[in-house]
């Protein structure tokens, strides 16, 4: 069971199959002797370990009405909310999945493709099928049309905060975020630019309890929540967006460099993390004359 393959370097690889003894499962796997690949070994075996340990939380039952494909969407749906598998981690491969749910391997492959049309997954021609982080970085030029540089591919948008303070939270965004009485909540604000023209004002209501100390972070160059995870663990997961239209207030304009009572377009966000725990609440005054909005039905 021997054969040569050209790797990625151009060089020549001797490769053998070998089995992998998991639990309670026997895989055969291809693998290429090398610290690389030492490496991926270690990994399917942690994985297989840490699906078979929460089995009994994520059963799939083939009495159900339901399709088993369609329940183990819903599985691996859960597994990712419960952050058993982290943003831009391999999932386990399609021959593992059919052997610890004792399904066909199409039954999992047509659960898998399913994933990647919702872009809860994506594929890695080669490597595998990995868990996709929600994309809220183009949420902000999904609304707002704008003219970028040339060689320019979506910018980041940078800030100025205008105010940072404790507060306790006003009745709606304690409502939104599921608040107890006595919580309170930092309350920023701040312009947000796209290559130095204002397009929005925006209210920013994180719990107090959550994210203590964000407000000594300068956030003026970077995207939310990537801070969130990497330094409270607390990832964005879904959010809920609501907008409609407005008119400007005067302070508003003038931040936003427009005319008072100028058309404007008013988003609100809540965000949520694990267990659809509601952890940020936003209050955004757009500019009208730049506004676009765009959604992909499939």
């Amino acid at each position: 069971n021997k054969f040569t393959a050209t790797d990625c370097d151009g060089s020549v690889d001797k490769r053998r199959g070998k089995e992998y003894i998991g639990p309670t499962h026997i895989y055969k796997i291809d693998i290429i002797d090398s610290p690389t690949t030492r490496s991926m070994k270690k990994k399917i075996s942690q994985q297989v370990k840490t699906l078979e340990a929460h089995a009994d939380r994520y059963p799939l039952d083939p009495k159900e009405t339901s399709p088993l494909y369609q329940q183990l969407v819903q599985i691996i749906k859960a597994q990712i909310r419960d952050r058993l598998w982290k943003f831009d981690e391999l999932i386990p491969s399609e021959n593992e999945l059919s052997a610890l749910y004792n399904v066909s391997v199409g039954t999992v492959k047509k659960s898998l493709s399913v994933l990647v049309d919702e872009g809860v997954l994506y594929r890695r021609q080669g490597r595998g099928t990995y868990v996709a982080g929600p994309d809220f970085q183009n949420s902000f030029i999904r609304f707002f049309r704008y003219g970028a540089k040339d060689g320019v591919q979506n910018p980041i948008p940078t800030s100025k905060v205008l105010t940072s303070r404790i507060i306790p939270p006003p009745e709606r965004v304690s409502q939104a975020l599921a608040l107890d009485i006595d919580e309170k909540v930092l309350d920023i604000k701040r312009i947000r630019f796209l290559e130095d023209t204002p397009l929005m004002v925006e209210h920013l209501y994180l719990p107090q309890a959550v994210f203590s100390g964000f407000d000594d972070i300068d956030i003026s160059g970077q995207l939310l929540y990537p801070i969130y995870d990497e330094k409270y663990n607390t990832p964005i997961i879904r959010a809920d967006e609501y907008l409609w239209p407005g008119i400007v207030e005067d302070e508003t304009a003038a931040f936003l460099d427009i005319p008072p009572k100028a058309p404007v377009i008013c988003i609100e966000r809540i965000a949520y993390t694990n267990q659809d725990t509601p952890v940020e609440y936003r209050m955004s005054i757009g500019r009208g004359d730049r506004f676009r909005y765009h959604i992909e039905l499939r």
